[in-house]
């Protein structure tokens, strides 16, 4: 969550970040190759702004919700480079049908931002919407010497890319990709936009801030991308007392760690306020989204162990402060980096808190990078799911008057209007009025092309998809918001790293189609033409 009269803050770029590629270290499977030719070759393919195969249909087949593994068909049709095998890092029944993730790797390595996402409904009709490298140049360093000597300059390029002179920022490799700027969301067009090279990613922390970058393996002083990774049932809160965090592992919370635990699952409350808040409201998101969507456990989806015999729990620290800013600190964000929620005082509410652990969940399921279209998505995202868990959990807050406005209720104020995105500066039509310019530059100076407030048109996507209302003259029928949740819920699961709100487009019809036939909470067709409808009436192309 961030006021946008606070950007000029150090932390406020990356207080709400995903990690951009976070979901490529959640899960460890085996790689399945391609399964055979099912002989069918795709009834429909889309493109994405660089050309590449973004959304595949196939004709329906009885055997394709068995399949484990993606099919050759799949593969082919979006162009996969030959020697690309997939790993599969999601399944997911929806009702009588199915959804299954995969990224794809070459020569055993990940390709960065990677993935195809398969929907199959009873009828056994499958669509897809990816984003893969279609071939790849150069190849890794394999002297002993050069490796050492890229990976440790790797490292030097990305500290001082984003935290130079930071003495407290932890610098870490974590892993050799495959790099495509397409297909990482850095580039949309350009005749290599999908062709992968050799990069290492480096992780750099702070508690002011938290980047993933990719540096080029080959040109280790090249950096290739960077992006925030800052951005939230077995409960764990503990209350930091406005100790000042100065590292990283500072703002974790657990037994033994500088910030201990004021309240855990199923003990007593604590006679702090902001505890006992956070500990109800994590509690709320978890049934939210237990209840109102197919995603099941929050804890088993963003929860951390951190081997304190607290097991995996989804964690948070309240009254934070940080080293080199105003104490008491007014704002709020999720941490990939320590996979924790992180508050400061007065700013946790239940929507913040619903905001800030979906801004998990995206990093754990789609990955979408943290600027342009994409990051207002992410951002958007958040929002969805922080006000419907909002308007269903009974607090005193859910007033008729604060329906969709996001922080009301924190020390902030409401800082967005879902309803009226312009009263807060924020377009409510794509590309209309307050639309801030995409960038290939992306910054905190420029809200990193706009994530912030771009956000806006999702925003009144959703909100007229529950409600219903006439918007730019469309006349769209609201369809409540258990439907709604379900239906942002597996496009969430589709979603490609570098989508675009065209992308969006496309996922939002094809989770209600797919919901539809499967018998999913009550989805119907009709609720399909809604959702065309709302994207239509937010001028969506």
């Amino acid at each position: 969550m961030q006021n946008q009269n606070k950007r000029a803050s150090r932390l406020a770029a990356a207080t709400l970040a995903a990690g951009a590629l976070a979901l490529m270290g959640a899960v460890t499977p085996a790689v399945a190759t391609p399964a055979a030719p099912q002989g069918n070759g795709p009834t429909h393919l889309s493109h994405a702004a660089s050309g590449a195969v973004e959304s595949v249909s196939l004709p329906a087949q009885a055997s394709t919700t068995a399949a484990s593994a993606l099919s050759n068909d799949v593969s082919s049709a979006f162009k996969a480079d030959g020697a690309s095998t997939f790993s599969n890092v999601r399944t997911e029944q929806l009702g009588k049908g199915q959804l299954q993730r995969y990224q794809q790797q070459i020569a055993g390595r990940l390709v960065a931002g990677s993935s195809i996402t398969t929907t199959t409904d009873a009828s056994g009709k499958t669509q897809a919407l990816g984003n893969v490298a279609t071939s790849t140049k150069g190849a890794f360093p394999v002297a002993r010497a050069a490796v050492s000597a890229n990976q440790a300059q790797a490292q030097a390029t990305a500290l001082g890319a984003v935290a130079k002179g930071n003495r407290q920022a932890n610098v870490s490799l974590k892993r050799e990709v495959w790099f495509a700027p397409a297909v990482s969301g850095t580039a949309t067009s350009g005749a290599e936009a999908t062709v992968a090279v050799p990069a290492y990613q480096v992780s750099v922390s702070s508690p002011q801030g938290g980047w993933l970058v990719t540096v080029d393996a080959n040109q280790p002083t090249k950096v290739l991308a960077s992006t925030p990774t800052q951005y939230e049932i077995n409960r764990v809160v503990c209350d930091a007392n406005r100790y000042k965090a100065v590292y990283t592992s500072d703002l974790q919370c657990g037994t033994g760690l500088k910030n201990k635990p004021s309240r855990v699952e199923g003990g007593a409350a604590s006679s702090v306020a902001d505890v006992n808040s956070v500990y109800t409201f994590f509690g709320d998101t978890s049934s939210f989204y237990a209840s109102k969507t197919t995603a099941s456990d929050l804890t088993n989806l963003v929860g951390t162990n951190y081997n304190d015999g607290l097991g995996k729990a989804i964690r948070g620290s309240v009254r934070q402060c940080i080293s080199g800013e105003a104490c008491p600190f007014l704002n709020a964000f999720w941490s990939d980096d320590i996979g924790a929620m992180v508050y400061g005082e007065g700013v946790t509410t239940d929507d913040i808190t619903g905001h800030e652990l979906t801004h998990g969940v995206t990093s754990k399921t789609n990955g979408l990078v943290y600027q342009n279209e994409a990051g207002a998505i992410n951002e958007s995202m958040s929002d969805i799911f922080g006000e419907l868990m909002d308007q269903g959990n009974g607090s005193a807050d859910d007033t008729a008057a604060n329906k969709w406005k996001m922080g009301e209720g924190s020390s902030l104020g409401a800082i967005r209007d879902m309803k009226t995105p312009t009263s807060h500066s924020q377009p409510d039509t794509y590309k209309g009025t307050y639309w801030k310019a995409t960038t290939n530059n992306p910054t905190q100076a420029n809200d990193y092309g706009g994530v912030h407030t771009n956000s806006g048109v999702g925003n009144k996507l959703a909100q007229l998809l529950t409600d219903g209302g006439t918007h730019n003259s469309v006349v769209v029928t609201g369809i409540g918001a258990a439907k709604t949740a379900q239906i942002h819920w597996t496009a969430q699961t589709l979603l490609t790293s570098n989508a675009t709100y065209s992308t969006l487009a496309t996922a939002l019809k094809q989770s209600c189609t797919t919901n539809a036939a499967s018998g999913v909470k009550g989805i119907t067709t009709a609720d399909c033409t809604q959702v065309a409808n709302a994207i239509k009436a937010v001028k969506i192309p």
